[in-house]
């Protein structure tokens, strides 16, 4: 048997990727009923070993399944554990020799590469009845722009883990105009669900703030912050 024996598995519940050296194993595992695919993971990976489901123009009308990420590449990933520090909703978790790595001892954090994360824990429902809590330790902005709305897809709304995202009823009276969307900004958790989900780009959210405290390393952390507040992914490309 040759080494790194490399193995990879995605369930309905569970993807799974493992790296058996010849002294030890490392694991990396994504929850994907705690994932909203907001694509923090596949942002902030330095690697770019995390990518995003096929979303936007793959399929008219995008849901929540197409948008978890499909993790990951092994031959890239090298279990820093950048996804799992930055995740949003503890939706993934790093293992050594079977054993869970918590937070506190993933040695981005134990070297002080990355700063504290200043959250706050929040309980939010979507508009299925679905609780959750997030870590939110950033803040942004988010508008719709209605022209660039296609209309009738509602996948930002199905998406939105906070209910923050609503679609109105049509007026029955023929001179009122009612917008495609509603987006109630208290209720925005700015995590990007519905950004990677929008197949014409027409929502608008920008992060403006990740709120840390304490050491970090400027060569590490600056560049994370950056990949992290890349929300469109086809503007990035353009770029």
């Amino acid at each position: 048997m040759s080494f790194p024996k490399i193995s990879r598995s995605i369930s309905k519940d569970l993807e799974h990727v493992k790296v058996q050296f010849l002294t030890e194993s490392l694991e990396l595992l994504l929850d994907r009923t705690k994932c909203v695919g907001c694509g923090t993971c596949a942002r902030v990976c330095p690697k770019e070993a995390i990518s995003r489901g096929p979303v936007a123009a793959a399929r008219r009308f995008p849901s929540l399944e197409d948008i978890i990420p499909e993790i990951y590449d092994p031959e890239k990933c090298v279990f820093c554990g950048t996804c799992v520090v930055m995740c949003p909703f503890s939706a993934l978790t790093l293992k050594k020799d079977g054993q869970v790595i918590e937070l506190e001892d993933i040695q981005i954090v134990k070297e002080k590469v990355v700063p504290k994360l200043e959250f706050e824990a929040k309980k939010i429902t979507d508009i299925t009845g679905v609780e959750r809590v997030v870590k939110q330790y950033s803040e942004g902005e988010i508008s719709i722009v209605d022209e660039e709305c296609a209309g009738g897809c509602d996948a930002c709304a199905d998406v939105c883990p906070s209910g923050a995202i609503t679609i109105p009823e049509r007026s029955d009276k023929g001179w009122e105009t009612v917008p495609n969307v509603v987006v109630d900004p208290e209720k925005c958790i700015f995590c990007g669900s519905c950004d990677n989900t929008c197949p014409t780009g027409a929502v608008k959210l920008k992060i403006t703030e990740v709120k840390s405290s304490g050491e970090f390393s400027e060569m590490f952390w600056e560049p994370l912050t950056e990949r992290l507040k890349t929300l469109r992914w086809s503007e990035s490309k353009e770029e």
